[in-house]
């Protein structure tokens, strides 16, 4: 069997940027323990968007579908083929939740075990009562399939397009995204260090100091202080020059606020920095 991204999307951005900074896939070994489980507005589903087309959440790829299957009971939905779809890439139906800005709320999960949970309507039969939470089996959007071609999914007959979406492996297809999205991540800053013309001031650790001190230490993103907790505060060159150092092009940003600056990603964010950074926002854990 074949998993593979076409050469007309995602997977060209990929292969020229392997290419570029001579990357081989098997030199990356992906940080797989953040756990990420979480629920997201569907007009709001633009944040999981990453530039090369895949879904990612807290620094990693994620599934997202819709929870709410409550509108029928879970016999009436007539299984996998009947219920809402499990979405991982940044397809037309996503995109369409966005546009029309549809409020159902969306789960986002890393968990590959094949099974999600949804609400279904209760059977009236039940004595429990109320909604009911069940962990089911969902087919992938047939959207993401195609984006990604999935075992070849674009040039399968109608017949094998059935088979693919019902022998869809979460596990396989998560490792596989692993390798794409992590490849992008972690080698796009090397390849842009590699080919612009532009490199850091020899004084930039002087200027960047100086500038967060300007700043007292405070993060024009979120206002977090982090005086105790320099090297979570980055300075950020907003027209991406890194020889432009001129106080108009510069902004002070904590390490998540930077990570989420527009092709960014390779800041890598871990979930101890995210930790820290919370805790001096004074949330709770």
């Amino acid at each position: 069997m074949s998993f593979r991204i076409d050469d007309s999307g995602v997977g060209k951005q990929l292969r020229s940027i392997r290419e570029a900074v001579g990357a081989q896939r098997a030199d990356f070994r992906p940080n797989r323990l953040k756990v990420v489980d979480e629920v997201i507005a569907a007009n709001e589903v633009e944040a999981l968007f990453n530039p090369i087309g895949l879904l990612e959440s807290k620094g990693r790829p994620v599934f997202a579908y819709i929870r709410d299957h409550t509108e029928k009971k879970l016999s009436e939905w007539g299984g996998p083929d009947g219920m809402k779809k499990l979405h991982f890439t940044v397809c037309k139906t996503l995109v369409g939740m966005k546009v029309q800005g549809r409020s159902e709320r969306l789960r986002v999960t890393s968990t590959t075990s094949g099974e999600y949970t949804v609400d279904v309507g209760a059977d009236l039969a039940s004595s429990r009562g109320g909604d009911v939470r069940e962990d089911v089996r969902l087919y992938p959007c047939k959207n993401c399939l195609r984006k990604v071609n999935y075992h070849c999914y674009q040039s399968a007959s109608n017949e094998a397009r059935t088979d693919i979406v019902r022998g869809f492996n979460s596990r396989e297809a998560m490792d596989l995204l692993w390798q794409w999205f992590d490849l992008f991540r972690r080698e796009v800053s090397d390849l842009k260090s590699a080919h612009s013309p532009t490199r850091r001031a020899d004084n930039w650790r002087q200027t960047s100091r100086a500038f967060r001190r300007l700043k007292h230490w405070q993060c024009e993103g979120c206002g977090v202080d982090l005086s105790h907790a320099e090297h979570l505060l980055h300075v950020h060159h907003v027209d991406g020059d890194k020889r432009n150092d001129r106080d108009d092009n510069l902004r002070c940003l904590c390490k998540e606020c930077h990570s989420k600056e527009p092709n960014h990603h390779y800041v890598g964010l871990s979930e101890e920095d995210l930790q820290t950074i919370n805790r001096a926002r004074g949330q709770i854990f």
